[in-house]
């Protein structure tokens, strides 16, 4: 066995000489260039905490109070999603060293047990004869088979499945950005929704109120009984609207709970208002940030890439491959003791088929352009998205101030009404106006909130990173606003 040793270890040195990669390179597909890519650092935590998604990160017996980073650092760790799409990454990560072990020896090993021999049973001078001959014994043979170099086949295949992996690290990258997107939304949705139900507890009160009042003004005859059947009216829709509101930010909060991946647990308040800020950017740098670090652009920049090695692959199917074998044997049996090996080089076609080739290399090109289409795509909807977002951003921002006007003016306008309800003046047709108006202004102000900061969170996704924010304020909100 010692010339087996000697024949392995010649094999794998040679490995290492003639394909100039080390061995960790050969199996886990990591390349000599250390350039850095974009990187999302969410997915590095992300990557940090694949075993600790899989275990609950909350119970409903404890209490917590949420930010909005809050909420999104929960979506990194235990949204299912984003780790779905991390161990599509080591698939497609495993590719490359499947690529690269085409330079690595592959070693077959077999023991041949046989009962072997003749006999001759035949006349002769003196009368008939016998010989026998019978032979039992085994042959143990171990062999390696190499290739030393296949003129790039295999490195185009590995730079092919590199780029495939490449591109699946930015799809990560999109997944997360949707994902935190999809938090931002839905935990506006709720802030909103906590605003409506405010809004709408307050009209109750109100309308509480006024029914007393109409009731005192019908007992002593001041107003007529359909002051009270209006109050009652207006108290019982107000009471069904609450409910409705309610109802919509139960749902919103289950669905916050189910994107940070943990659908059960609804123990938890969130900590902010919705607020306004100004982003410091320009529509210029918003277009070119995104056209560099979209990950979705990026991904199928990617894919481009990998079709064009992927029809260097196939072009390069028509050169042989050079390989190295080597062989030993030891048989022992009740007849004979054989020793034997062989080592060689060799140059081999393997069932090369021309026409296919050619068929294959037509395909590929095809595929190369159709993803380079796809990528001028994406490009144009990134432009298209970034540029539409931007500018309902500003629309939006401009509409707060319209909201908030209207919401002072008709803030001012209810209590004149209500006042003048009060000292007996008004009736209760003007007193409900008024409360319709300031009831639409308060919402209508919300919703030009909500519709700010899903504005903002959406141009944020598009752009592919966070947008930094300004400090200066465009107009002063209270808490009696909110």
């Amino acid at each position: 066995m010692r010339f087996s040793k000697k024949v392995i270890s010649l094999i794998i040195l040679s490995c290492f000489i003639f394909t100039s990669v080390s061995p960790a390179e050969a199996f886990w597909g990591k390349s000599k260039n250390k350039k850095n890519t974009q990187s999302v650092q969410s997915v590095k935590q992300s990557k940090k905490n694949k075993v600790a998604a899989e275990q609950p990160p909350y119970t409903n017996k404890v209490h917590s109070v949420f930010t909005l980073n809050d909420c999104i650092e929960n979506a990194i760790k235990y949204n299912p999603a984003i780790q779905a799409s991390i161990y599509n990454e080591d698939v497609y990560k495993s590719r490359i060293g499947q690529e690269w072990a085409n330079f690595f020896p592959e070693i077959s090993a077999g023991v041949n047990i046989a009962r072997s021999g003749n006999k001759y049973i035949g006349g002769g001078p003196y009368g008939s004869s016998m010989n026998q001959y019978i032979t039992m014994g085994y042959f143990p043979t171990v062999s390696a088979d190499m290739m030393l170099f296949d003129f790039g086949k295999t490195k185009a295949s590995a730079d092919y499945a590199k780029r495939m992996y490449e591109a699946t690290k930015e799809e990560t990258k999109e997944n997360i950005n949707t994902i935190i997107y999809g938090i931002k939304s839905t935990y506006f949705n709720i802030l909103f929704a906590q605003a409506q139900v405010h809004v709408y507890e307050d009209t109750v009160k109100d309308y509480e109120l006024q029914l007393n009042q109409a009731w005192g003004f019908y007992k002593y005859g001041t107003k007529p009984k359909v002051d009270v059947v209006t109050a009652e009216y207006n108290l019982g829709k107000a009471k069904l609207n609450l409910i409705k509101a309610k109802n919509v930010l139960e749902v919103a909060r289950a669905q916050l709970s189910q994107i940070m991946g943990m659908p059960e647990y609804t123990n938890y308040e969130l900590s902010d208002q919705l607020t306004l800020n100004l982003f410091d950017i320009t529509e210029k740098d918003a277009i070119d940030t995104a056209l560099e670090v979209r990950p979705e652009l990026i991904s199928a920049k990617k894919n481009v890439e990998a079709a064009k090695y992927g029809m260097r692959a196939i072009r390069r199917g028509i050169a042989p491959n050079l390989n190295v074998y080597g062989s030993y044997g030891n048989g022992i049996g009740n007849e004979y003791n054989l020793q034997s090996g062989q080592i060689g080089l060799e140059l081999e076609y393997s069932r090369l088929n021309l026409l296919k080739l050619k068929k294959q290399y037509d395909e590929a090109k095809a595929l190369y352009k159709q993803v380079k289409a796809q990528y001028d795509d994406v490009k144009h909807s990134v432009f298209y998205n970034v540029k539409k977002n931007y500018m309902e951003l500003e629309t939006a921002r401009e509409a707060i101030v319209i909201a908030k006007l209207a919401l002072d003016q008709a803030k001012e306008q209810y209590r004149q009404v209500t006042g003048r309800y009060k000292a007996g003046v008004g009736d209760a047709i003007e007193l409900k106006d008024g409360e319709n108006t300031y009831l639409n202004a308060r919402l209508d102000f919300y919703n030009a909130m909500l519709n700010y900061n899903n504005t903002a969170a959406s141009l944020e996704r598009e752009i592919g990173i966070p947008i930094k924010i300004k400090e200066e304020k465009v107009l002063n909100i209270t808490a009696d606003d909110l």
